[in-house]
């Protein structure tokens, strides 16, 4: 019983770092890889966090980081989004892969939406304005697990480069989107544009502006 209990937990700890269906393959002894033609995938970034770590002491900067990502992942799960992972104090999700829902773009929309409303009212309630910028881009891309040690199942390729420097041309509390993540998502949300930029690593490249009335 003892055994059994052990491994229940292991088990469980495997599940919180890989998707279920991952960590069955690895055990499985399977090498896994992936491919998705259509995935929307989300980076989100905090507005001048090196302002914010000169500021904020050590201990109330890693709170604050805590309270974001801690949001990020409630409203991840709340829209069916799966968290990839944290780089600093950026926040790299996907809607479309592995252990996300089917809703693709839109749901990757709303999660946005509904992540920069949350943390307005925990910046009103901390005192410490945190705004964020999304970026979203909706591609093709491939998933799996490499290396053998802190094993996580991640994604690669131009989609994930591209939703990348689509965020750094977003407002303060706002979310850029590409031309294929707004034809994706099929209507039903007020955009501005579009906007042609040139996107280093990219080239020029159509960004579209979700109009954040009421967030």
């Amino acid at each position: 019983q003892a055994l059994d209990a052990e491994r229940q937990k292991t088990e469980q700890l495997l599940y919180n770092v890989l998707p279920q269906t991952v960590a069955k393959r690895l055990r499985a002894g399977e090498a896994v890889a992936d491919s998705f033609a259509d995935v929307s995938v989300i980076f989100v970034d905090i507005v001048g966090f090196s302002r914010l770590a000169k500021i904020l002491s050590p201990g109330h900067l890693v709170e604050q980081l805590n309270n974001f990502f801690s949001v990020a992942d409630e409203c991840a799960d709340r829209y069916g989004i799966e968290k990839v992972k944290t780089i600093g104090d950026a926040y790299l999700a996907v809607s479309g892969g592995t252990a996300s829902s089917d809703q693709g773009a839109r749901a990757a929309i709303n999660f946005g939406r509904e992540l920069i409303g949350a943390m307005q009212a925990r910046a009103e309630e901390s005192g410490v304005d945190i705004k964020l910028r999304i970026g979203i881009h909706t591609g093709p891309v491939v998933g799996g697990v490499v290396g053998s040690n802190r094993l996580a199942y991640d994604y690669w390729g131009d989609t994930m480069n591209i939703a990348s420097r689509i965020e750094g041309t977003a407002d303060a509390n706002g979310i850029a989107v590409s031309s294929a993540t707004f034809f994706e998502c099929g209507g039903g949300f007020d955009f501005s544009g579009p906007e042609s930029l040139m996107l280093k690593g990219v080239g020029d490249t159509e960004i579209y502006r979700l109009k954040m009335q009421g967030v």
